[in-house]
């Protein structure tokens, strides 16, 4: 059945601690990685409107550089900005280890984690691998994950990535702001990989939390 773990961890070098601690009036939210030859580039929504305010905290990150703001919402703003720290919240060898991330966002003290554990096992490797990073970890909350929860869907790192990409580029716009051939020059693959990664990652979002006990002759 496994577990849900949500804890708090904190280090003066996990990427944007620093600003999170400065700008305690905004809520930071992981969103995903690219990584590219020289660089990983992170991505991060910014609830709040201190965005000067973060603009300058970035700056003065020695855990990132080049933060840009990509587009400015009603109740947030993207980020976009270089890591420069080694240290990350997601954990390492998370897939192998068969953990996966749900939700990561910031409070005044830390990033706030909540991922899904296979078993006690898998909860154990995962501390011990904040403690040799030297990361405080805090357990806020611990449980039985829900294996009949139908609402409960899981997403490939590439299919949230291309789904998050497409949404804030202005693809599920009407009209449509970008292509399938923009979203593959930004992401360096093929319109064909854009297009079958956009399918399988929407098929498993409608399959999850659409009634799958009724079919097309059912709805008519």
């Amino acid at each position: 059945m496994g577990f849900v773990l949500e804890a708090r961890l904190s280090h003066q070098d996990l990427v944007l601690m620093p600003t999170i601690e400065a700008v305690s009036g905004v809520t930071v939210r992981y969103e995903y990685t690219v990584s590219a030859a020289e660089d990983t580039s992170l991505f991060v929504s910014v609830f709040g409107s201190e965005y000067e305010a973060v603009e300058q905290a970035m700056e003065a990150d020695h855990t990132v550089s080049n933060p840009n703001r990509i587009v400015t919402f009603p109740n947030r703003a993207i980020y976009r900005v270089t890591m420069e720290s080694a240290l990350d919240p997601i954990p390492p060898r998370c897939a192998e280890e068969g953990l996966f991330v749900f939700k990561i966002t910031s409070d005044k003290q830390g990033w706030i984690v909540r991922i899904y554990l296979p078993d006690r096992g898998a909860l154990v490797t995962f501390r011990e691998s904040c403690q040799e990073r030297e990361i405080s970890f805090r357990v806020r909350q611990l449980q039985e994950s829900n294996s009949n929860d139908d609402a409960t869907y899981f997403l490939t790192e590439q299919q949230h990535e291309i789904l998050l990409l497409a949404y804030y580029a202005g693809y599920y716009d009407i009209p449509r702001r970008v292509s399938q051939g923009d979203l593959a020059d930004q992401l360096g693959i093929s319109t064909s990989a854009v297009s079958q990664r956009l399918r399988r990652a929407v098929a498993e979002l409608v399959s999850a939390t659409l009634e799958t006990n009724r079919t097309p002759e059912a709805i008519k």
